[in-house]
């Protein structure tokens, strides 16, 4: 079966024959071209799964490919349309994970022993962090899982953790709004209050996830034993497992359940203190209070601080514990076991005693004494009368987690900063350099800049030879790009030198102003990316087409502007040279003449353009942008343009605002000029300057993956 990839047009073949998998939505195929790619088709395609999945893709999480070893979260990678002429998605591409296991194998006790059994308590905290973080990136992200449960993560033998099935994720459309809800779920996972829900009826939140992620981890590191699992104390027959998470009987709390632990459950004393309190405060304290539910970032810090207090037995150095315990917890379960050891040793392994069946001498009821802290009970279980008054309501001090979004957000904004500031100053000297270089014919400049030049060409040359194609670039690509970059670098260093050592202050204050503005630039591109989620096919309407076409407006506007402004001043000179009137300007006047014509007329330009390309993109439909999840060389630099463009101009329109209103005294140096004037004129030239400004700069840094 052959069907053709969506962004990058590549048509490959499925290895129909041998499926690795198969449910109640699609079925799971290799791909004969890639090995490291499979495919899910759906049974049933639609067109709601194919804007969620172009949501999902242009949209991925920060870590879903955390290397090219290692997938994080099995994110869409490429959406699959069939050959004919409906095109019709019919399902997706993501990356292949190999060598993993579900996450039941390992948290179950035999299974892991069968199977994995030197997968100790260390690794299993381990894999415990490593599913958080994976959580808290989608948190972080804006995705909800929704459907938590042990069958959608795979784990490998060295803790790494990956998220699959994500196609049933709840998706949100950044753009639009929509949510495209996770229609299904499992009673295990699922919190108090959605318990005998219709999920297809709900939007999914945040403290939801995390009611099935601090399920996940009990089980993790309580051997398999759910939270709510317990001996049911009560008359009649014990109630299932959903209704006893929907009255909230969490068996290791401190309020009075009518449930026992499980006779082989460990105690919950082997637990961390602080991941104790975390298990109470989700499972009872916040049984009322969804929103108390610890977040993925808070169990991320102190399952950390739980593994760096973990010690090694001095008998068996397979076994991992706690170091508030006064001795191994897991000696004592082995003898409780008949010998069964839960983590075996490497020798135990090598002669596979962790294969054996288990021989029991009789039947016998298991207590389950708390552990001893330092010769003395850590917690001693209350008698859990059904009859009994409840205990008082205990007081929980749990780490804060710090502030992640903002943390992220002042992130952004400092390295937009400091990468503009930087690049403002160095285009300017740039500018500096070539303007003093071609107008006042500074000879050293020019031979500096032939030198730059050639040294730029054979370095681009070299990385073309240890890089080529695909991955890099090609010999001809690499002289033309190494040649310019080396111009460019060595203009830098020339006008740096010009404004280190050239006493007039008009370079200096061009220095600090190309600063300033690269700074605002650098930090608008950073904080607002672009709008990947958009559908790649067809034209857009209403408030998708309103604002592709206004971003489409504002680039061809800018482009008309500067060549109308360009053919104005040249046909304002011809007809001067024809009608023999006398005229004194030289060619660096002319020079001026122009840049000035072409910054207002590019500034008319992008505002009239993207009120316009807006306005008929509501009601006419816009073409769509040609957006692709990896941006970088040619594809780079033209999204880089149109992308940067917009956010220029947008950004030079305020601070156009901002100076006519704020320095109105400075700017107005005409008694006649009014205030209106002075802030219309503002806008378009600030607009101007903008546009130009993040054309060029949108398109470098487009270039070099910089989206």
């Amino acid at each position: 079966m052959r069907l053709q990839r969506q962004f990058n047009g590549q048509t490959i073949t499925l290895d129909t024959h041998t499926p690795l998998g198969s449910g109640g939505e699609g079925r799971i195929y290799g791909i004969l071209e890639d090995p490291n790619l499979v495919a899910k088709i759906y049974h049933k395609p639609n067109d709601e799964d194919a804007e969620k999945l172009t949501v999902m893709y242009n949209y991925p999480p920060a870590t879903a490919m955390v290397s090219p070893e290692m997938t994080a979260i099995a994110w869409p990678v490429d959406l699959l349309h069939t050959t004919d002429n409906k095109r019709q998605i019919v399902g997706y591409l993501m990356p292949r994970v190999h060598k993993a296991t579900p996450i039941h194998i390992f948290y179950t006790p035999k299974s892991r022993r069968e199977q994995k059994p030197l997968f100790n308590y260390l690794y299993l905290h381990r894999t415990a962090r490593n599913l958080v973080a994976s959580i808290a990136d989608l948190h972080s992200s804006g995705y909800i899982i929704g459907d938590v449960n042990e069958s959608n993560i795979l784990v490998s033998d060295t803790a790494l953790v990956t998220l699959v099935d994500t196609d049933s994720f709840q998706v949100r459309d950044p753009d639009t709004g929509l949510i495209y809800r996770c229609p299904v779920g499992k009673a295990e996972f699922t919190p108090p209050e959605l318990q005998g829900q219709a999920f297809r009826d709900l939007n999914r939140t945040p403290e939801q996830d995390r009611f099935g992620l601090a399920v996940l981890i009990f089980l993790l590191l309580m051997e398999g034993t759910h939270p709510f699992s317990g001996v049911y104390q009560g008359s009649g027959d014990p109630p299932a497992i959903e209704s006893r998470v929907r009255a909230g009987h969490f068996v290791y709390g401190t309020k009075q359940v009518p449930y026992q632990p499980m006779p082989y459950a460990p105690p919950f004393e082997i637990l961390y203190p602080k991941l104790q309190q975390l298990f109470i405060q989700c499972f009872e304290t916040a049984y009322n209070n969804p929103q108390l539910r610890p977040d993925a970032k808070t169990w991320l810090i102190v399952l950390k601080e739980a593994e760096a207090n973990l010690i090694t037995c001095n008998q068996q150095s397979e076994h991992r514990y706690g170091n508030h315990l006064s001795h191994c917890p897991w000696c004592d379960r082995t003898e409780k076991l008949g010998g069964r050891d839960p983590f075996p040793s490497r020798l135990a392994v090598k002669q596979k005693q962790n294969l054996q069946p288990l021989k029991r001498k009789r039947k016998r009821v298991l207590n389950n004494k708390p552990v001893p802290v330092n010769n003395r009970p850590l917690f001693t279980p209350p008698n859990r009368s059904i009859f009994a008054q409840p205990t008082a309501k205990k007081t929980l001090v749990l780490p804060q987690a710090p502030n992640f979004y903002l943390q992220n957000l002042l992130g952004n904004i400092f390295e937009g900063v400091v990468l503009g500031g930087l690049w403002g100053t160095s285009v300017l000297s740039a500018i500096i350099a070539l303007i003093v270089a071609f107008v006042q014919g500074k000879e050293a400049i020019i031979g500096g800049l032939m030198v730059g030049a050639m040294w730029g060409a054979f370095i681009g040359i070299v990385i073309s030879v240890y890089l080529p194609p695909p991955g890099g670039l090609n010999r001809v690509l690499a002289l033309i790009v190494g040649g310019w970059s080396g111009i460019f670098v060595a203009a830098v260093i020339a006008g740096l030198i010009l404004g280190v050592w050239n006493t007039e202050p008009l370079i200096g204050q061009t220095l600090m102003w190309g600063a300033l503005m690269g700074m605002v630039w650098g930090a608008v591109w950073h904080l607002f990316k672009p709008p990947l989620s958009l559908p790649h096919i067809g034209r857009l309407w209403g408030r998708r087409g309103a604002f592709v076409g206004g971003v489409w407006g504002s680039y061809l506007g800018t482009l008309g502007g500067i060549c109308l402004g360009i053919l104005a001043v040249g046909w304002q000179q011809f007809e001067q040279t024809n009608s023999n009137i006398n005229s004194t300007s030289n060619s660096s006047e002319i020079a001026l003449r122009i840049m000035a014509t072409a910054i207002v007329a590019a500034g008319v330009g992008t505002i009239g353009g993207s009120l316009a390309g807006g306005l008929f993109g509501t009601v006419g439909g816009a073409p769509s942008l040609p957006l692709s999840l990896n941006l970088y060389g040619r594809r780079g630099a033209f999204i880089g343009a149109i992308w940067g463009n917009f956010l220029g101009a947008i950004s030079g329109a305020g601070l156009g605002v901002l100076a006519a209103t704020s320095f109105a005294n400075f700017l107005d140096t005409s008694a006649t000029t009014g205030t209106t004037s002075l802030l219309i004129g503002s806008i378009i030239v600030s607009a101007g300057i903008g546009s130009i400004w993040g054309m060029v700069s949108g398109l470098i840094w487009g270039a070099f993956g910089k989206l």
